[in-house]
């Protein structure tokens, strides 16, 4: 400390002949490795990104330096507790000494989606810089090279050096899950956190970005190279502050694109980044490796027969645990087989032949389970793995233990879940090897099975499961696959049982265009077949229409309900008759209410996974015409088919119906209604004839008038009585939840 405060002074006090030289610095204490001269460890990137927070002149210290130290508080300032980027809690910083400096450049989480490099960067520093330079004049980058190459990093990089710089964040978007092209748009709303609603998606996206001073990353566009192209035609286009950085296999060859092609690591000294990566990954798995004068010869002989690729040399250097750098040079020796035909082509095969010699240090159960890992898309968890394999779950943990420990899973955690992937590369090769073995179809029925009993936990649903939703929320990519397996064999009706019971997954995934597509194609290839799972299917493409504000939809599957043969789905078809009622004819209301309650009671039916529509269509009768008595009173009550808890329609009250008030957002929405049913307040505002009504009444005096001044203002300027049109909004969290409309918020 004593040396940071003398250093600043003395810099302070030199005479510079040119601008005044000032310099930021940056203190953690911990334990570091020494290797080589240099020093390793978590405690150095700390240290680093403490250091870069701060402005040129101060010296920033954490906590931990500051008790070690005893500095006394008037020596210092407290600038509270930051998150910092790559650090995995945040920390209390403090400046020491005196001096005013600007807010601290630390990391805004809302701002950014990119993922967390689990490895530092090795190698590439001249790439990030180039990259970045050609981004300052340059609305299109396209970062193209074989797999395998570090594409995906160098896209992390340069967006966190880029973060500081863009007022609109840096948003990641990872197109690998992406089995159809025409999912490309849904795919980069979701990225963006856009809720789409009915019309051109790629329109609504533009619209979005074109005041964004925003960085978007496409990530592995090139098996959608064509759907991806497009949108950035289009986005090139129209003006904007917004830029894209693209990585693939190949350019998008259009007027605007600017692309750098990452090459190959330099091996060529002990020095060298290839051999630094080697060594880094090395010690990282085996803490007593140390490059030497008698094993670096070998080291860079090993990486310049591995073309300098930081895949393969990853994967190589995960093998010091078992084999020597001689026998790792052995080995290659006997696996490569370089085929004529150009450079680029003599990677792709020098990538595959260290796949080839890696699989085939694997044991034979190892390998079976490794072939199995290639059906999986977007991720998977130890249940899964256990079932496509079918060993039990502790075997299953134990073989994931062993690949991961080899570099070929990856953890990739989500929130709360403990997931696994492998990386685009080993997963075609795991893919190709399952095929070759005459596993694929076996693996397969299991990986349908699999997620068909996942999803068929609670049953047949017409309206979707919160609780399942929850489960399968991280597996939409898998069921969708599932269902492709099934729907290519004909069964179409496990393929339509394993959407409709994973409807809440779609949901909260905001996947709800690629769901309704899939549903169309269930119900024309089950009519007639199954009426119980027609009209599961039926209630769900009405709930998706109103969601996304397609009324004409939402009307045609009202018909249908209304003409199924089965009693409880004619009366979920009346129910929302009784929807539409509400905001266009009030007085027939009662009468479509009263034909479903009928229809419930002939149908006999006491389960409420079957009567969530018609409480939807109740309470949204309730929160668009307050004045409807009999849809209030039987909103409180519920249908007489069900069980009743005593305060409420069963369920609702305690927080069961999925989606319920997402319906009922959408709903309103879709008829000039807007009710709010975010925040603690959860207050509902329905217009009526330009007035508010509060139903909660959370609001002061006050605070009503500034509200109805605001509506009549909003009404001056539309020149009628409904509010102003909805727009593509930013979607939080808790717009991604199905909210709880509860008894006392819609009384």
């Amino acid at each position: 400390m004593r040396a940071a405060i003398e250093s600043q002074r003395a810099l302070s006090d030199a005479a510079w002949p040119g601008p005044v030289l000032k310099v930021r610095m940056g203190l953690h204490l911990g334990e570091a490795e020494e290797r080589g001269g240099d020093y390793f460890g978590p405690v150095v990137n700390t240290a680093a990104r403490v250091e870069a927070a701060g402005h040129g002149g101060q010296v920033l210290i954490t906590e931990a330096v500051r008790l070690a130290a005893s500095v006394p508080p008037q020596d210092t300032t407290d600038l509270g507790v930051h998150g910092l980027r790559d650090v995995a809690e945040p920390l209390r910083l403090f400046q020491l000494g005196e001096g005013t400096f600007p807010a601290l450049r630390v990391v805004d989480p809302s701002m950014s989606n990119l993922p967390v490099r689990p490895t530092r960067l090795i190698g590439r520093q001249a790439e990030v810089a180039r990259v970045r330079g050609l981004l300052t004049d340059s609305r299109l980058e396209t970062v193209t090279a074989v797999g395998g190459s570090g594409k995906t990093r160098l896209a992390i990089a340069v967006g966190e050096a880029e973060l500081a710089h863009h007022r609109s964040g840096v948003w990641f978007i990872d197109l690998t899950a992406v089995s159809n092209g025409a999912e490309v748009p849904s795919a980069i709303a979701n990225g963006l956190g856009l809720n789409l609603v009915a019309g051109d998606q790629v329109v609504q996206i533009l619209a979005f970005l074109a005041d964004k001073d925003a960085l978007v990353i496409l990530d592995n566009c090139e098996h959608v190279i064509d759907e991806s192209a497009a949108f950035v035609e289009a986005f090139l286009a129209t003006s904007g502050p917004a830029k894209l950085l693209a990585t693939s296999r190949e350019a998008f060859d259009i007027d605007g694109e600017r692309t750098v092609v990452v090459g190959s690591l330099p091996t060529d000294t002990a020095d060298s980044p290839g051999v630094r990566l080697f060594v880094d990954r090395a010690t990282a798995v085996h803490p007593e490796f140390a490059l030497t004068d008698a094993n670096a010869a070998t080291v860079s002989a090993i990486c310049a027969r591995l073309d300098g690729m930081p895949l393969a040399i990853e994967l190589a250097a995960a093998r010091v645990t078992v084999m020597s750098p001689d026998e790792l040079l052995a080995g290659l020796d006997d696996c490569f087989h370089l085929l004529s035909g150009g450079r680029r082509r003599s990677r792709q095969r020098t990538l595959e032949a260290t796949l080839d010699w890696s699989y085939d240090l694997l044991g034979t159960e190892e390998q079976r389970v490794f072939r199995a890992l290639g059906v999986f898309v977007d991720g998977f968890d130890l249940d899964a793995v256990a079932a496509v394999t079918g060993l039990d779950r502790r075997r299953a943990t134990g073989h994931i233990e062993t690949l991961q420990a080899k570099s070929l899973v990856v953890r990739a955690d989500k929130r709360k879940a403990t997931r696994f992937r492998l990386l685009e590369t080993v997963k075609a090769y795991a893919e190709d090897r399952l095929v070759d073995t005459g596993d694929a179809e076996t693996v397969r029925d299991r990986h349908l099975a699999h997620f068909h009993v996942l999803a068929m936990t609670e049953g047949r649903k017409a309206i979707g499961s919160l609780d399942v939703g929850l489960t399968l929320r991280h597996d939409c990519s898998n069921i969708s696959t599932a269902f492709e397996w099934a729907a290519d064999h004909d069964r179409w009706i496990v393929a339509g049982e394993l959407l409709t019971a994973s409807q809440a997954a779609y949901y909260l995934d905001v996947r709800l265009s690629e769901l309704d597509t899939a549903l169309a194609r269930t119900a024309a290839q089950t009519a007639g077949l199954d009426p119980d799972l027609q009209g599961c299917i039926t209630t769900q493409r009405w709930v998706t229409s109103v969601m996304r504000d397609e009324l004409g939809d939402a009307r045609a599957r009202i018909a249908e309900l209304r003409a199924k043969p089965l009693a409880v789905f004619r009366s979920i078809g009346s129910s929302a008759g009784a929807w539409t009622s509400a905001s266009v004819a009030p007085a027939k209301v009662d009468r479509f209410l009263a034909q479903a309650q009928a229809e419930l009671d002939q149908a006999g039916r006491t389960d409420t996974s079957l009567s969530d529509a018609h409480t939807i269509a109740i309470g949204h009768a309730v929160v668009c015409r307050p004045v409807c008595r009999v849809a209030r009173r039987r909103f409180r009550t519920g249908p007489r088919s069900l069980p009743q808890t005593g305060n409420g329609t069963p369920g609702l009250v305690q927080g069961r119906h999925d989606g319920l008030c997402r319906t009922v957002r959408s709903a309103a929405r879709a008829t000039r209604h807007r009710p709010c049913i975010s925040g603690s307040a959860r207050r509902v505002r329905p217009t009526v004839h330009g007035r508010h009504r509060h139903t909660r009444t959370g609001l002061s005096g006050a605070r009503r008038h500034r509200h109805r001044h605001r509506t009549h203002s909003q009404t001056r300027q539309t020149g009628s009585n409904r509010p102003l049109p909805p727009r593509v909004q930013r979607c939080d969290a808790s717009a991604r939840r199905p909210s709880v409309l509860c008894r006392r918020n819609a009384a």
